[in-house]
Order: C-alpha cells, then sequence, then structure tokens
C-alpha cells in the first residue's frame, strides 16, 4: 500500500483552503489593542511594533532582523510605518507579518478603501494613489464603463491580490511553470476564457455552465481591458506572461479560426487550465518579419509534414499545443498557413531558452524535424494564414498596450509613494522642483496612452469584427509602440527618482529594478517598434492616395 500510495497526490488534493485553514490555526489569536499598550513593549526581549494600523510582536524576530538588530533598538514600541515604508517592499510584510502579527490598533481602519471597496460605483477604488489607477477607479466620470465593468474590476482585484501577488517573488526566482493549481482555479472563475477576448455566445458549447456564470453577461472589450490591467499589476511581465500570454495569444485564434471538431477536442481543457497553449511564429530568422518565415508543413495524404525552427515562444517550455504558422504553399505572405500542432507529436522537440528572469514564462526553441500533423489541425483554409495572424495580432497588441500602461503606471504610482517619505537635503523628495516635473511627465504620458486604449476598446466594441479588422489595426500598430515608449520612459524616470534603491534587487525599489530590465519584452514581442511605425505610416500614405484623392 505505501509503495503504490501518492503522498504528493495526498498533500495536494488537499487544496489551498485546506492549508490556509492549518496556518490560521497556527497563528496567534489577533485582538485589538491601544497605543499605549504598544508602548509598554519596548524592550529587546518584547518588543513590538505599529506597521500601517497593524501591530507585530517582533520580540523573535529582534536578533534576525536581516539589516541588525541594532536599526531595531530604537524603533519599540512605536508606530513605524514611515520608517518601515521608506526601506521596505510589500513583499516583506507578506514574508514575515503572517507570523508575527499579533493584532490592530484600536480605531485604525483595517482594509480602508478597499479592493471591495466601489463595487457600485459610489466609492473610490484601490488605495487612491494619484495615477496609481486608471483614474476613472478615482474620480473621473466615464462614458465607457457600466455596473458590471465595476463587479468585474472588483472581482479580478480580489483574484489577484488573494492569488497571486502574495507569491509573486517566490514564483519568478523558483517556478518554471505558473501554478498547476492557480490555472485550474482561474479556469473555474472564467478568467482564461476572458483571455481569449471571445463573444459569450461562441464559449457556452465549450464551457460547463457554473463556468459561464462567472463571467458578465455582457462582456465586451472593456472587460477584457480591465482583466489585462489588473494581472499586469503584478509588476513581473514573466508572471503575467506565464498566465494570460496563452490564452490571449494561442487559446484565443483557436476559438476565432479552429473548425468545431477541433474546438470540441482541445477547447475545454485550454479553457479550464487543463492544458496550456502557445503562439509559434517567430523564427531564427524572421521576427516582426512574417512574410519571411521559412518552416514548411508538405502535405503529404492526410496529414502536414512539417520542418524548421521556432525562436522566442513564450510558454512554449510547457505548452500543450501550438498554434503554429507554416508555410503549406510557396514562400511569402500568399503560401502561410495556422496548424495546430501538439505537445509530443514525433518530430517535435522543445528547448528552454534563457530569457533574464523570466524561467517562469518558459520561452522557448520549437525544432520540427518531418512532423507529420493530421490536416484536421488546419486552422483555416491552407495558405489563407497570412490575414489569420494579421487578425490575431490585434488582440495580442491590445493586451500587450495596455500591460504596458499600467507596468508604466507602477513606475508612476511608486515614484509618488517614495517622493513622499524620503529625505534628501533636508527635504522631501516631493519638495525637488525636478522631482514633481518627473512626475507630471510620467502623469501626462500614462493618462493620454490610457485614453488611447479605451478609445480603441470603443471602437472594438462598437464595430462590427471584419469592420474592426479592416479599420484599426495600423492604429493598434501605433499604440502598441506608444505604450512601450511611455513604459520604457516612465522606467527611465523613475530609476531617477530611487536612484541606488533602483538598483537593488530587493527593499522599497523592488518593483523598479525589474522595469528597465521588462521594458524590452514590450518593444520587440507583438511587432518591434520600427516596423510598427513603418507598417502604420504606410497605411497612411495608402489613404491618403484613396481616401484624401493626394
Amino acid at each position: 500500500f505505501f509503495r503504490s500510495f501518492s503522498w504528493e497526490r495526498l498533500f495536494f488534493g488537499l487544496g489551498e483552503g485546506f492549508w490556509n485553514l492549518l496556518r490560521e490555526m497556527a497563528s496567534p489569536a489577533l485582538r485589538e489593542y491601544s497605543l499605549a499598550e504598544v508602548a509598554r513593549h519596548c524592550t529587546e526581549g518584547d518588543g513590538w511594533v505599529v506597521i500601517s494600523g497593524e501591530v507585530y510582536d517582533l520580540s523573535k524576530f529582534y536578533a534576525i532582523h536581516p539589516g541588525g538588530a541594532h536599526v531595531l533598538r530604537s524603533e519599540l514600541g512605536k508606530d513605524v510605518t514611515a520608517v518601515f515604508q521608506l526601506y521596505h517592499n510589500d513583499s516583506v510584510l507578506a514574508k514575515y507579518g503572517r507570523k508575527l502579527k499579533i493584532g490592530w490598533v484600536a480605531g485604525s481602519k483595517q482594509f480602508a478603501g478597499g479592493e471591495d471597496g466601489g463595487q457600485d460605483g459610489s466609492v473610490e477604488f484601490g488605495d487612491m494613489v494619484p495615477y496609481g489607477d486608471p483614474i476613472w477607479y478615482q474620480r473621473f466620470n466615464s462614458p465607457y464603463y457600466r455596473s458590471s465593468h465595476v463587479q468585474w474590476r472588483a472581482k479580478i482585484r480580489r483574484l489577484v491580490s488573494t492569488l497571486i501577488l502574495p507569491h509573486i517573488w517566490v514564483w519568478a526566482e523558483t517556478l518554471t511553470a505558473p501554478p498547476r493549481d492557480l490555472m485550474l482555479e482561474l479556469g473555474r472563475r472564467g478568467v482564461l476564457a476572458a483571455l481569449t477576448g471571445v463573444p459569450l455566445s461562441s464559449l457556452r458549447a465549450y464551457l460547463p455552465a457554473e463556468v459561464l456564470a462567472e463571467l458578465p453577461a455582457d462582456y465586451d472589450y472593456f472587460h477584457s481591458l480591465i482583466l489585462f490591467d489588473e494581472f499586469a499589476r503584478v509588476g513581473l511581465a514573466s508572471i503575467n506572461a506565464a498566465i494570460c500570454n496563452g490564452g490571449v495569444v494561442a487559446v484565443s485564434p483557436i476559438l476565432k479560426f479552429g473548425s468545431e471538431e477541433m474546438k470540441q477536442r482541445v477547447a475545454a481543457d485550454l479553457l479550464l487550465g487543463r492544458k496550456l497553449g502557445a503562439l509559434a511564429v517567430s523564427e531564427p530568422g524572421a521576427g516582426s518579419d512574417i512574410s519571411g518565415l521559412a518552416t514548411t508543413a508538405m502535405r503529404e495524404g492526410e496529414h502536414f509534414v512539417l520542418n524548421g525552427n521556432k525562436k522566442w515562444i513564450t510558454n512554449g517550455a510547457y505548452a500543450d499545443y501550438f498554434v503554429t504558422a507554416v508555410c503549406t504553399g510557396k514562400r511569402g505572405q500568399e503560401g502561410l498557413s495556422f496548424i495546430l500542432v501538439e505537445k509530443g507529436t514525433p518530430g517535435l522537440t522543445v528547448r528552454r531558452l534563457k530569457i533574464r528572469a523570466s524561467a517562469i514564462s518558459g520561452t522557448a526553441y520549437l525544432d520540427f524535424n518531418n512532423c507529420r500533423v493530421p490536416v484536421a489541425n488546419l486552422m483555416g483554409e491552407e495558405n489563407q494564414g497570412f490575414r489569420l495572424i494579421l487578425l490575431n495580432f490585434n488582440h495580442e497588441r491590445f493586451w500587450i498596450s495596455t500591460c504596458a500602461c499600467r507596468l508604466a503606471r507602477i513606475c508612476l504610482e511608486e515614484s509618488i509613494k517614495y517622493a513622499m517619505k524620503r529625505k534628501t537635503f533636508d527635504r522631501y523628495l516631493h519638495q525637488h522642483q525636478s522631482i514633481r516635473m518627473k512626475i507630471a511627465a510620467m502623469a501626462r504620458e500614462v493618462e493620454s496612452l490610457q485614453a488611447w486604449i479605451e478609445s480603441l476598446a470603443y471602437q472594438m466594441c462598437t464595430m462590427a469584427p471584419e469592420e474592426a479588422n479592416m479599420k484599426i489595426g495600423d492604429v493598434m500598430a501605433l499604440v502598441k509602440v506608444q505604450a512601450s515608449r511611455v513604459y520604457e520612459k516612465c522606467a527611465r524616470e523613475t530609476t531617477q527618482v530611487f536612484g541606488g534603491n533602483a538598483l537593488y534587487c530587493e527593499g522599497v525599489g523592488r518593483k523598479i529594478e525589474v522595469a528597465v530590465g521588462q521594458v524590452k519584452g514590450y518593444q520587440i514581442p507583438g511587432g518591434a517598434e520600427d516596423v510598427m511605425d513603418d507598417f502604420a505610416a504606410r497605411v497612411a500614405f495608402r489613404r491618403a492616395q484613396w481616401a484624401a484623392k493626394l
């Protein structure tokens, strides 16, 4: 019995709720304290502190404090919120807080503002740092958002705040794939289905009723915008890509262009998180130049035989299905097709690529060596794949732009918070005009970009799909370029605000240290900046000829 029994299955099968319950049982009972009570505990062997209204017992932590015991000596028995926030980020409390927290201060507002606030549109949403969230979260009216958007926003923020944010730094350093239980939970909550941007009516055949009930009945591109934005709040591009990339760029084209037989075969597993997908377009010799793709798929009876390579395939290291762009005819735009390739198909070899700080996103190199794939796995018509690839890019670039906008916003938000507590030359940073100018410049860029993205979302909501595909591709390319450049500028400016702390992988600048390196991941994937600008300009000149008659 013991040889065949799976202890791993037992432990993981108990579920996260069981382990959370055990942790709660092991934690000390929490209660309310007065500041006077806290002040009495001010010695090395009996030292308490207050951080953001919560009381922590540092008696056993004092000697092992990573910054040294001496820095705590004069702070015991006090409210140390300001000094704590000056040198630490939220991950410190996430790591140690559960073990050290013993209660809260009388009169403090637990969970003020709130991730649960604003569901009826009457309460501000979030922590209210100016420009730290889209401005309609805080004080502006908007013509775009309805009550279902407000409720969806609250739901997604709760999910991200509880299931993902507490774990991001550990996952980024230790995992090589997204946690399986997380993907299954996101599948059950309808999140993976929502990532695809496919209308609810097109999902009914592949999802159980309880999952469909998790999605707003009037789901539209503003729900997608909220979803993309809230997931980008994690601040780490690798985590976001590990969780979201497959649904956005691989599952979406399966649902839009795959045969009914294909969708019946694979859609449910992908939408519920039981299996994962990846988009395989880029090659060693062709990235943004789609017409230069060289991987071939020659038809032999009821199979295509694939030969060639794919590179920089996000999620490829652990994907179960690859939506693969291949040449089924002559090389170039007129001979491209989309084919679905399953993991484990003979002739397919997958090798993980080393991308800085991105192990969890699973970037891979694919080699196809006489890889035989059934003709039934063709998506759309043979040799008509170029148009499908371009249509798929619109959804991908919308996602990339929204994510880059939020990451730029994180730089702005963190800069404001840091400027309120850090002093140089006996003045807070926000009292220096040069810092205020940086904040203003970032706010202009971020809010302008947000408005442009919302304008595109409105077009996608009000145009028929074919009309939108014809009219917005060039503008979407420009927005994608603007998004990566705004993020680049904000990453640069916030580095100047944080100074040396922006170079440190721990501490208060942790979210900022990753920003400069992450920018590259938004400048290149989905279409390099120069290629996008050139594409949009060429469309402009074509329109100048036939529309303006110039």
